[in-house]
């Protein structure tokens, strides 16, 4: 596999987060196209060794990307005209690690930035989605932001472990109902937007949702009867959440106030709205929690 291939296509889109959830199922996405030979579709990373380790569908060739090395910037974007954007969630300093970068984009002549977002971050300023989207409007590049809600995925990969050995779901999100959204059809209308040969979906945001809003207590359940075992949920205290996530498990700091914040959305009540947009972009309904559930039955056995 090399850096470049030996085709010109007719553009090269970059994808950020190639190993994560949304970028990974962006990428095989695009990699699946039929017309895929009129794109070159590179994925970046912070090694080169590590991304092709990581990344199970093997794009057309690896770029050095590392937000903390503004010096990996040029190369990477050279001849991009588009990129999904995907902010690694352990960098939490915006104008550190993301507006170097958004100007980097600007210089190489970046044509449209897809951004993974988040569900209501116009109405949330503190969180690091808020600032990065400001910073792709003022710098005037043409985006797309995608707001997704709660991810399903988040309890097959970052709670996972706890579903599997603990048979708990240890989350600080109270009775309130959340919204929740599959990466799949994130990475489905990532797809749409990226490959849109018009600027139909430009300079617009939207807010992707599921059809349910559910409570951790109804999650517990469907996955209990999918894996045939009981999975309680455990309405944990902020202050015993940060210490089991940051000090027991090692997470980054940073990444345990996001989720701790993300949560309290949900305590609050405030994570339950449901939108069309998904099942309007995609022509289907979305994918459904017990779907999900399903789908990903065995990384909890």
């Amino acid at each position: 596999m090399t850096e470049t291939t030996n085709q010109t296509p007719a553009e090269r889109i970059l994808i950020t987060g190639a190993s994560g959830n949304v970028g990974l199922e962006t990428l095989r996405l695009l990699m699946l196209r039929p017309d895929r030979t009129t794109r070159d579709v590179v994925a970046g990373g912070r090694s080169r060794v590590d991304t092709e380790t990581d990344t199970a569908v093997q794009p057309d060739g690896f770029v050095r990307l590392d937000f903390t090395d503004p010096g990996t910037f040029a190369a990477a974007l050279a001849g991009v005209s588009r990129v999904l954007l995907v902010r690694p969630p352990q960098l939490a300093d915006v104008d550190r690690y993301f507006a170097p970068f958004v100007q980097a984009m600007k210089q190489a002549g970046v044509r449209h930035v897809v951004f993974l977002s988040l569900q209501g971050v116009e109405n949330n300023p503190v969180t690091p989605h808020h600032k990065i989207e400001r910073l792709i409007v003022e710098a005037g590049l043409p985006f797309t932001f995608l707001r997704p809600s709660f991810f399903m995925q988040n309890l097959s990969t970052t709670h996972r472990d706890e579903i599997k050995d603990r048979h708990e779901i240890f989350i600080p999100a109270g009775r309130g109902r959340t919204s929740f959204v599959d990466v799949r059809d994130i990475a489905a209308v990532a797809e749409l937007v990226l490959t849109n040969p018009t600027q139909a979906y430009q300079n617009r945001g939207y807010e992707l949702t599921g059809s349910e809003a559910l409570t951790y207590d109804e999650i517990a359940g469907i996955l209990s009867r999918v894996v045939g075992h009981r999975i309680t949920y455990r309405n944990p205290s902020i202050i015993r959440f940060i210490w089991q996530k940051w000090r027991r498990e090692k997470n980054p700091l940073g990444f345990t106030l996001v989720m701790t914040a993300l949560y309290t959305v949900s305590k609050l009540g405030k994570a339950a709205r449901l939108t069309e947009e998904t099942a309007q972009l995609l022509g289907r309904p979305p994918i459904t929690f017990r779907q999900f559930a399903d789908a990903y039955r065995s990384v909890w056995l």
